[in-house]
């Protein structure tokens, strides 16, 4: 045997290690890299909770109890919950809150002034009236729209340390932002578990995730067209950004038909009335869910040109599907544009 064919020998040998190592490693990541996905429902949505980890081992009761007190504390559709107590206060009256209310509370009411009210989470007698809310009238009213509109305003609630009352005969509303808040509870709680490496947290259709999946490849989220709703019409990667929480706001979603017309959820506070349906949509991309949530309704209640300017003005990332002449157009904010050229 020559020298030559001793090397090559040693060499195809070093190869023949190298890949059954290369093989046995795979193999091995194949068996712990497995997601752990937990699935429920809560909040009239469902949720799905996707984890990677060498001990993945988050329970669906955990997950879920952090959803069901989120749920517990800001449903109108629950009678016994904080924010009916709340509702059913009389005026002046001081109603001790939790620190996650208060937070969430807090929040509302600053994007509230900020907007000039085009954000207003004490529209929840006007919901009713209109039949999106846990009654399918309002009748305290005898359902006079301007009545209830007279009532609704940025000023109508004040808070005091952990403590809420009404200043006017509001009712509070947490839909529009109750969901991203329990998403980011749940990211938090994801976080501080040192066996978990990277997380997907989805509820109705919000989404908040890790900065990366696994293997140093980020998640892929889907953004749907009003045109389309069941397919993706653009892709965004959750490495664009540190923090990745994604929010939808659209009046195609839920929708209502009388008299032949069609109601959607979305309400103009400065009018009273629901915005007019038109197959739009705004989705946010923030740093928290609970911010996404919010600002996507802002927006939505805003005219077209107005939420550009606000989400320029406010360096928002935000991609607007507006629909007019029978055809779809995309529009992204400032900076969004720059995160995905």
């Amino acid at each position: 045997m020559t020298i030559l064919e001793v090397k090559l020998k040693h060499v195809l040998t070093l190869l023949l290690v190298v890949t059954l190592i290369t093989l046995t490693f795979l193999d091995f990541k194949k068996e712990t890299d497995k997601p752990l996905t937990i699935q429920g429902s809560i909040m009239g949505t469902t949720y799905k909770v996707v984890t990677y980890g060498e001990n993945n081992s988050i329970s669906k009761e955990k997950i879920h109890d952090i959803f069901s007190g989120v749920n517990k504390e800001m449903s109108t559709y629950l009678n016994d919950s904080l924010i009916s107590q709340i509702n059913k206060s009389a005026l002046s009256e001081w109603v001790g809150v939790s620190e996650n209310f208060i937070t969430v509370l807090n929040f509302a009411l600053s994007l509230c002034f900020n907007t000039n009210g085009a954000y207003d989470v004490s529209i929840g007698r006007l919901v009713n009236l209109h039949g999106f809310g846990p009654t399918t009238k309002d009748r305290s009213y005898k359902q006079n729209d301007k009545e209830v509109l007279d009532q609704v305003g940025c000023d109508s609630i004040e808070t005091e340390g952990l403590f809420v009352r009404r200043l006017k005969d509001v009712h509070l509303d947490f839909s529009s932002i109750a969901k991203g808040y329990a998403i980011d509870l749940v990211h938090e709680d994801l976080v501080l578990n040192k066996d978990i490496n990277a997380h997907y947290i989805e509820l109705g259709g919000e989404i908040r995730t890790s900065y990366m999946k696994l293997n140093n490849r980020p998640w892929i989220v889907g953004i749907e067209s009003p045109e389309n709703p069941n397919k993706p019409f653009i892709t965004l990667n959750s490495n664009i950004v540190d923090s990745f929480a994604l929010a939808t706001s659209g009046d195609y979603r839920n929708i209502k038909i009388d008299n032949d017309s069609v109601i959607t959820h979305t309400l103009i506070t400065k009018t009273g009335k629901p915005k007019k349906f038109s197959k739009s949509s705004v989705t946010v991309l923030s740093e928290t869910a609970m911010k996404s949530d919010a600002l996507a309704t802002a927006l939505n209640a805003m005219e077209l040109e107005q939420a550009i300017l606000y989400s320029n003005k406010n360096n928002i990332n935000v991609i607007f599907f507006s629909h007019l002449d029978e055809e779809t157009e995309v529009i992204f904010s400032n900076s969004m544009a720059k995160l995905v050229k």
